[in-house]
């Protein structure tokens, strides 16, 4: 069997890759742009067979999908950051959109009998009461960042290929993942760079915050690795999966946790760069419709990210 990923280089791509180069029969296709940092993949030399180009660029993506010819297709290359989405809403909107329909027309040409996978997000349902969590599938979508705008039409997208053309397309609606070689655009990601520097000397003992009274839904990449191929394997197409915890953890109880396994002692402050322009309260998923087509559960909690997120900065900080 053919696997292609696209997005390989971000932290879900390459802990797919690591998940897929280790099943058995399995040809691995990644698709990486020409300046991606390769360092996440670096230690799959050989195993994979990359593939160059840039997803917004329609005749690289046809090219890269006729020559692999794959069985099944995890397109995860995106502007993956609602934070940024705000300063680049045309350049989201650009790659996330454009991107899915050049994957798409591609497979429609050259591999129309291929499974493919379409990450959605949790940033389509927008605000959300408190009373309406954990929240199902069902939900209306009412997205509030550019982000999350883009993501509402992928997922359109893809559901209009599988009903006008038959492809079989399934869509996860991802709550946010977390896992090494993520960089520091994650809110969980900056509390652990910023412990990490503090104890290597390189930076005040202060950890600057935005929200902390938000609660969000986190998901390991090696958790969500073995998701993924258990949503093209078991998960009928045309279908929409929340990929997520069940569980919704406070931005400040994970501060906490930081400053807990931190090594010296670091208060905290607000910094109202990192406060948002609207921001949801709370995003907790109920990912019961995965787990009951597929048996998947998450193994890796909380506690465990926020001590892996850690020793992975530290390895990476200097004073």
């Amino acid at each position: 069997m053919r696997v292609f990923i696209t997005g390989v280089t971000g932290p879900v791509g390459s802990a797919l890759a690591d998940y897929l180069v280790t099943q058995p029969n399995l040809e691995v296709h990644a698709f990486k742009r020409w300046r991606s940092d390769t360092r996440p993949i670096d230690h799959l030399h050989g195993q994979l067979i990359l593939h160059e180009g840039d997803i917004e660029d329609a005749f690289s993506v046809d090219h890269a999908i006729a020559q692999a010819a794959p069985d099944r297709i995890y397109h995860l290359a995106a502007q993956s950051y609602p934070s940024a989405s705000w300063n680049a809403p045309a350049a989201t909107l650009r790659t996330n959109i454009e991107g899915t329909v050049n994957v798409l027309e591609a497979v429609r040409r050259h591999c129309p009998q291929a499974r493919i996978h379409l990450p959605g997000s949790a940033a389509e349902y927008g605000r959300v009461r408190p009373e309406d969590t954990p929240i199902t599938e069902e939900h209306p979508l009412r997205p509030t960042s550019p982000y999350g705008v883009s993501k509402v039409a992928l997922e359109l997208t893809g559901l209009q290929y599988h009903d006008s053309y038959g492809l079989h397309v399934v869509v996860t609606r991802s709550f946010i993942h977390v896992g090494p070689h993520q960089n520091d655009r994650c809110s969980i990601q900056t509390f652990c760079q910023q412990m990490a520097r503090i104890e290597a000397g390189a930076q005040p003992p202060i950890l600057a915050v935005g929200n902390l009274d938000a609660y969000r839904d986190y998901t390991h990449t090696t958790d969500v690795s073995r998701a993924l191929w258990m949503v093209l394997d078991q998960c009928p197409p045309g279908q929409v999966y929340n990929l997520c915890s069940n569980y919704a953890a406070r931005i400040g109880d994970i501060v906490t946790m930081v400053r807990e396994h931190g090594r010296v002692p670091a208060t905290v402050e607000i910094d109202p760069a990192r406060l948002r322009p609207s921001d949801e309260p709370i995003l907790v998923g109920d990912n019961r419709k995965l787990c009951q087509a597929t048996g998947w559960q998450p193994q890796i909690d909380i506690a465990q990210i926020v001590r892996e997120l850690l020793d992975y900065w530290r390895s990476r900080t200097t004073s």
